[in-house]
């Protein structure tokens, strides 16, 4: 069993290279424009929401498949294409090139997991599962995010 450390990353002026266009590097890329980073998609389509992004100076994208050369000068690697084969050797090219990757659909191939987050006033709130079960992550994220209001007014009562 492989264990992550919580660490929180300055993703300001990062470059990301997201591989995939569908929902999922959706969320993946908003996101990371949300924390500061620097995107570029590589995929042969988009989906409708993230082609609305692109008018972002921080989005860009290249309208086809991933190539090894993608990869090089990313800081960090979005594996999000849908297709295993593909995922798999986009990890193992991210690792050589040295820069982080997530899978998002396997754990065992990424050098970082992505926790499910909620932000309200001065808090982030990161919520994983060392990676095994990403429902259970976004669904407790969902219930903490409920009941943030009360836990802050039980906190200014004390």
């Amino acid at each position: 069993m492989t264990y992550y450390y919580p660490v929180a990353i300055k993703l300001k002026n990062k470059s990301v290279l997201v591989a995939g266009g569908g929902r999922v590097a959706e969320r993946k890329v908003k996101t990371l424009l949300k924390f500061g980073a620097k995107v570029r998609i590589v995929s042969p389509a988009l989906a409708p929401a993230l082609k609305k992004l692109l008018g972002f100076q921080k989005v860009r994208w290249c309208n086809r498949k991933v190539k090894s050369s993608d990869i090089e000068g990313a800081d960090i690697v979005i594996a999000a294409t849908g297709i295993a084969s593909v995922n798999k050797k986009i990890s193992y090219l991210a690792k050589k090139s040295g820069a982080l990757v997530n899978v998002i659909d396997n754990a065992q191939l990424s050098t970082f997991i992505s926790p499910a987050i909620f932000s309200k006033g001065k808090a982030i709130v990161a919520v994983y599962t060392n990676g095994r079960s990403p429902a259970l992550s976004r669904d407790l994220k969902n219930f903490l995010k409920e009941k943030w209001d009360d836990f802050l007014s039980y906190r200014r009562r004390l």
